[in-house]
C-alpha cells in the first residue's frame, strides 16, 4: 500500500497562516539581530503554534512540521525545536507556561545551553533517553556563531521527565522542518541570484557549473522535507519505526540545508560571505543548529534494541 506524502488540508492551512504572520511580524530587523523576539513569540503563542506538542491539545507531528517549515523559511529566531520538546515533557503547569509564550525554555546538556539567559525553565537532557527539570545556578551570557544567545550554566536537576522519547522525536521533527524551510529558503535566493545576474551576456544560472550544484541542492531537500513528512505520518500513526525515522529526517534536513548554504555561498559569490548580505546570518544559524551531535547514535541505538528483540 502507498501513502501520499503530501500535508492534509488543515496543515496546509496551518503553514499558510505562519507563513502570513512571519510574513508581518518576523522582517529583517528582527530575525538578523540575535537578540530573543519576545512580542513574534507570543504572537506565536496566541496562534497556537507553541502547544502544538502540549499533549492532548489535538496537534500531532505533521501539525508541527507544517509549521516548523515556514518559521524556518521566515528565518524565525527562537527555540523552536527546544519548545516543541518542553512543552510536551514538562509537567502540566509548567507546560502550559511555555505554551502561552511568556516562558521561554533552554533545553540542552550543560555548560552551554541556548536561549539561557532569557529562560525561565530549565531541561537537561544527557543526549539519551534521559531529560529532567533543572534549576540554574548564574548564566553567564556567550556569544555563538548562530546568533543565538546562549549562556554558560551550571544546573541542578530537580525531577526527571517524562515522555522523553516521544518529546525527542516531535522536537527531532520541528528541528527537520525548520532546517529544510531555512535551506529552501537561501536556496530560492540562490536560484533568483542565478536567474539575474549576468556575466560573458549570459545570465550566470545558464552555466552547468552553476545550475547543477543548485539541482543537486533542490533534489537534496526536497528528499529531507519528504523524510520529514513520512516520519510525522509514522509518529501521528504510532509506528514502531516512527522515533527512528525523526531522528534520521533531523539528519537529513541538517545535511541538505548545510549543503543548500554552500551552494548559496558559491552562486552569490563574496556578497555570500558577507554577514550583512542577504544569506550571511541564516546561513551560520542552520550551521549552528544543523551541527547538533547524536541523532546518527539515536538511529544505531534503535535499530540495535530492534535486533536484540528479535
Amino acid at each position: 500500500m502507498s501513502v501520499a506524502l503530501t500535508p492534509t488540508e488543515e496543515q496546509r492551512a496551518l503553514a499558510e497562516v505562519v507563513r502570513s504572520f512571519c510574513r508581518t511580524h518576523c522582517p529583517d530587523e528582527v530575525w538578523r539581530s540575535g537578540a530573543f523576539p519576545a512580542e513574534f513569540w507570543r504572537g506565536l503563542a496566541s496562534l497556537g503554534v507553541l502547544s502544538l506538542a502540549v499533549p492532548g491539545e489535538g496537534g500531532g507531528a505533521g501539525d508541527i512540521a507544517a509549521a516548523c517549515a515556514e518559521l524556518g523559511r521566515a528565518a524565525a529566531p527562537g527555540p523552536v525545536a527546544a519548545t516543541v520538546f518542553a512543552t510536551h515533557a514538562l509537567p502540566p503547569e509548567l507546560s502550559a507556561q511555555v505554551a502561552d509564550g511568556n516562558c521561554v525554555a533552554s533545553v540542552g546538556a550543560p555548560p552551554l545551553l541556548p536561549w539561557a539567559p532569557v529562560a525561565g525553565v530549565f531541561v537537561e537532557t544527557d543526549g539519551g533517553a534521559g531529560a529532567w527539570l533543572a534549576e540554574a545556578g548564574s548564566v553567564e551570557p556567550v556569544e555563538v556563531l548562530g546568533g543565538e544567545q546562549c549562556g554558560r550554566v551550571e544546573l541542578t536537576r530537580i525531577q526527571p521527565l517524562e515522555r522523553v522519547e516521544a518529546a525527542t522525536a516531535l522536537s527531532d521533527i520541528a528541528a527537520a522542518a525548520y532546517l529544510s524551510g531555512a535551506g529552501r529558503r537561501l536556496l530560492d535566493l540562490a536560484v533568483e541570484h542565478a536567474r539575474t545576474r549576468v556575466q560573458f551576456g549570459r545570465p550566470i544560472g545558464t552555466f552547468q557549473a552553476v545550475a547543477h550544484p543548485l539541482v543537486n541542492a533542490g533534489l537534496s531537500l526536497t528528499a529531507a522535507e519528504k523524510l520529514t513528512t513520512m516520519a510525522a505520518l509514522a509518529l501521528d500513526d504510532g509506528h514502531p519505526d516512527g522515533t527512528a525515522l525523526a531522528a534520521a529526517a533531523r539528519c537529513s534536513g541538517g545535511r541538505a540545508s548545510v549543503e543548500a548554504a554552500e551552494v548559496a555561498h558559491q552562486t552569490l559569490g563574496a556578497i555570500g560571505y558577507s554577514v550583512e548580505g542577504p544569506i550571511g546570518p541564516l546561513s551560520q544559524r542552520i550551521r549552528h543548529q544543523a551541527s547538533r551531535p547524536g541523532c546518527a547514535d539515536k538511529i544505531a541505538a534503535k535499530y540495535r534494541r530492534k535486533g536484540q528483540e528479535r
